[in-house]
Order: structure tokens, then C-alpha cells, then sequence
């Protein structure tokens, strides 16, 4: 290979690194060289190790400390003891490798590894995620264990767990180019062909639809809550995409309250309400509504309402524009009343003709 195809090849592998940074840091290109320079790490590699008198396991789990929000999760559960050899003292690379070679051999309870996964992603919500960051930052690491060893009784129904968590550095680039496990960017984002091209319209919104950050134009997911108002509010059973309500963003992270100033929302720091267009909303039996709106372009909220007989705040201006329509729909009360007074005259002046005739 001669020394300009050498350079070319090198430019080419360092612009697709740019492109992967450029994604996990929401377009911040100062933020993206740092990380391709291996100057800015926005992960927590979490190892985690344990082990029941009936089950053994091993998880990876990536943890965006700047964003709280878990970036990837790999786990093994297995009743053999030999998942005991995997020790999270190794470099992230080398734990998830062992990981991935024990799930090729296919020697694990697959059923309950996938349960297991999704009820652990469920429980690691935004307060336990500020916990966990807030442990980190302060390297108590007694406090760190714990909260994983009370994820794992309480997920798995153990009574005992004997755990070893230990964490390291680490950037979404290097999971991005190293994971053996976690999904890959789509080939248009690293090769930047994404921004070349149109932005493309919200996809259809099927069943299980859940958007996604850098897909459909999305950039930022937070979680939000609706305002309620129990009189003038609309029932939020019969909320549709197109509405426009209140809402509170309830994540706390730099990014979101970043978002809540920019939006004049953000006062002694809480988040005042702001207005958004619900974008799709369904009802989930025995979990409440799923809710997703956008309050900027390409800025989502993502909704969690377990109550099922309440009524929404609506925009205040959007409210407007819908109430001379539904006045229209109500009857005029005063004038069937008057009617009825004048019909009821008609008849006793009927009645009275007839009577003295």
C-alpha cells in the first residue's frame, strides 16, 4: 500500500470516528474531537459479577453519566458454576468477550436472560440513575455494589446474592468500535451520509413505537409529566396526536435542563410548565398511557402516566382556537328554554280557545 492510499485510508477512519462521536455527543464537534482524541469519556463501564445458591451471572452495562440514561446492557445467566471464572477485573473488553463466548457455546438460560434484561432496564429509572452517578462521582463504591445486588435480588427473586461490581471509563466511541455485543450505528451515520440528505418524515407509528436518538430527527429524549386540570382539562383518554398540553420536564440532566433554559422554562431550579404537541399516545393495560410529544424540533418527550381518569392541561392558545368549536357542538340552553316557555303558551292559549268555545 503506498503512503497516499496509507494517509487516505487514515483521513477516512478518522472522519468515521468523528461521525460516531459527533452522534453520542448531539453534534458537539468540540466534544467529538475530545473523544476521538480520547480526552472525553461519557460512559461508565459497569462489570458486574454474582452469584445464588441457584444461579450464577454476568452483566456489562454502559452508563452515560452525562445524559443518565444506560447506553447498552449484555448479560449471561447460567445455573454453572464456571461463569464464576469471569472476572470484572479485566479491562471492559476482555469481561464482555468472555461474556459473548460463554452466550456462543449457548450453555445459559436464554428465557431468563431476556427477562431478566428487560425487567433490570425497566428498574433503572432516572432516580436510580441520578443514585448511581452520584455513587460514582464519589467513588462509594460499598454504595455502588449495593445497589446492584438489591437490582438483582429483587428482579430475580433471590434471597441471597453475593456480588462484585467494579467500573471504568470509557467513551460511546469505544463502545461503538469495540463492543462485541451492542447493536451497531446505522452505516448512514458513520459514513455522514445522514446529514447529506433530506431529513426525512416521522416514521409510521406502529404498536411499539419508541423513538429514537438520531433517528427521524430526533436529538434528545426527556422525560416529562403532564400538568393536570381537573375542570377545564381535556380527559386524557381522548388526548390524540395533534394536541397541544402542558407538560413539566421531570429529567434532571444538564442536557434537559439545558433544553428548560432555553425555553424560558427553567426558574430556582425547577422546571416551569411548557406546552407540547403530543405525537402519539396509547393506553397500555395495567401500565397506564405511553405518551411522546415534542416541545422543539427534534427535542421528544417521553411520557409515563400510570392514571387513568384525569384530565390534561391543554396550551392555553391552543385551547382557544378549539373552544369556539365546541361551543358550536353545545346546545343553547337559554333559547330551549324559551322555547319551551313560548310552547307552553301556545298551548294554554289553545286550550283556552277551545274551552270557551
Amino acid at each position: 500500500m503506498g503512503e497516499n492510499e496509507k494517509a487516505y485510508q487514515h483521513l477516512s477512519e478518522q472522519t468515521k470516528k468523528i461521525n460516531i462521536a459527533l452522534h453520542y455527543t448531539h453534534g458537539d464537534m468540540e466534544k467529538a474531537r475530545q473523544m476521538v482524541a480520547g480526552n472525553y469519556n461519557d460512559l461508565y463501564a459497569i462489570k458486574v459479577r454474582f452469584a445464588s445458591s441457584t444461579m450464577f451471572g454476568a452483566f456489562l452495562l454502559f452508563f452515560n453519566h452525562i445524559y443518565k440514561f444506560i447506553s447498552g446492557l449484555t448479560l449471561i445467566l447460567s445455573p454453572s458454576y464456571t461463569l464464576q471464572n469471569i472476572n470484572p477485573e479485566w479491562d471492559w473488553i476482555i469481561f464482555e468477550k468472555e461474556i459473548a463466548e460463554l452466550m456462543q457455546k449457548g450453555d445459559y438460560d436464554q428465557v431468563l436472560a431476556k427477562t431478566f434484561r428487560d425487567k433490570m432496564i425497566k428498574s433503572l429509572d432516572v432516580v436510580l440513575l441520578n443514585e448511581l452517578s452520584r455513587n460514582i462521582e464519589s467513588k462509594n463504591e460499598i454504595a455502588i455494589d449495593n445497589i446492584f445486588r438489591k437490582l438483582i435480588q429483587e428482579t430475580l427473586g433471590l434471597k441471597r446474592v453475593d456480588s462484585l461490581v467494579l467500573y471504568q471509563p470509557t467513551s460511546s466511541l469505544s463502545m461503538e468500535l469495540h463492543s462485541l455485543t451492542i447493536p451497531k450505528l446505522k452505516s448512514e451515520i458513520v459514513d455522514g451520509e445522514q446529514s447529506k440528505k433530506p431529513e426525512s418524515q416521522p416514521a409510521t407509528k406502529g404498536e411499539d413505537y419508541t423513538p429514537q436518538v438520531g433517528v427521524d430527527g430526533v436529538k434528545l429524549i426527556i422525560k416529562s409529566a403532564l400538568i393536570l386540570s381537573p375542570i377545564k382539562g381535556k380527559h386524557i383518554s381522548k388526548l390524540a396526536p395533534g394536541d397541544r398540553v402542558m407538560i413539566s420536564i421531570i429529567d434532571n440532566n444538564p442536557q434537559a435542563i439545558k433544553v428548560a433554559q432555553a425555553l424560558k422554562a427553567y426558574e430556582n431550579e425547577n422546571c416551569k410548565p411548557i406546552p407540547a404537541r403530543i405525537t402519539y399516545v396509547k393506553y397500555i393495560p395495567q401500565k397506564g398511557y405511553k405518551v411522546y410529544g415534542l416541545i422543539a424540533k427534534g427535542i421528544v418527550v417521553d411520557i409515563d402516566e400510570e392514571e387513568e381518569n384525569i384530565k390534561v392541561a391543554l396550551d392555553p392558545a391552543y385551547a382557544a382556537t378549539i373552544q369556539p368549536q365546541e361551543d358550536e357542538a353545545k346546545p343553547n340552553y337559554m333559547i330551549l328554554a324559551m322555547l319551551i316557555v313560548l310552547f307552553g303558551i301556545v298551548i294554554g292559549v289553545l286550550y283556552f280557545l277551545l274551552s270557551s268555545g
